[in-house]
């Protein structure tokens, strides 16, 4: 295990292409106790870590060609539905730390509201459903803040109660939160994981 050249963290080898990198460019997984592969997206469940490349391709290569029994060395069940299962906990991760947002006064929906925490020099960074677009998008890009795609406009309006919204506003950090950074990290690895994909 070598680390990587910041030394901050040992760098982990992808199960698929043996090429080394940091963990929060991966997945890990582990077997459970039903000899099944179970995603780790944590990195804390107990045992041997099987690291695969964060893509979606990568993942589908390791379950068509059997890799999580050749890393493990012993049988360990993979089904196609996997990938699918990752990606939509990689996206209810990420949505778990915008509500927590939310609910400590963070985070606001709707253009109307996204504009006005934006007029106040409170936002930090702007969440917008993968289907926006037109003048919303526009000004909101003219603000000159961090943008993150992240789902659809059902999956961020469930975060705030309601059945819609395109477009969310985070505030900036306080001292006890790193609410910008885990969002913004994590809709980058869900879009990573989506955009690399072998369909």
């Amino acid at each position: 295990m070598s680390r990587d050249t910041a030394g901050k963290a040992p760098l982990r080898t992808c199960i698929v292409t043996g090429a080394e990198m940091s963990p929060e460019r991966m997945i890990r997984f582990v077997v459970g106790p039903e000899g099944d592969a179970v995603p780790d997206l944590a990195r804390r469940l107990p045992g041997r870590g099987l690291w695969v490349t964060g893509e979606r391709a990568k993942l589908e290569q390791a379950i068509a060609r059997k890799l999580f029994s050749k890393a493990a060395r012993r049988p360990v069940k993979a089904e196609p539905e996997l990938a699918d299962r990752v990606e939509r906990l990689l996206l209810e991760r990420v949505l778990e730390d915008l509500a927590r947002a939310r609910r400590a006064g963070r985070a606001v929906a709707g253009f109307v509201r996204v504009e006005q925490m934006i007029g106040r020099h409170q936002a930090g960074l702007l969440v917008v459903a993968e289907g926006a677009d037109g003048d919303g998008l526009a000004k909101l890009q003219a603000a000159g803040l961090p943008i993150e795609r992240l789902g659809d406009a059902a999956a961020l309006g469930g975060v705030f109660g309601r059945e819609h919204a395109v477009y969310v506003a985070v505030a900036h950090d306080d001292r006890s939160g790193q609410f910008i950074q885990r969002i913004a990290g994590g809709a980058a690895r869900w879009r990573r994981y989506r955009l690399n994909s072998a369909g």
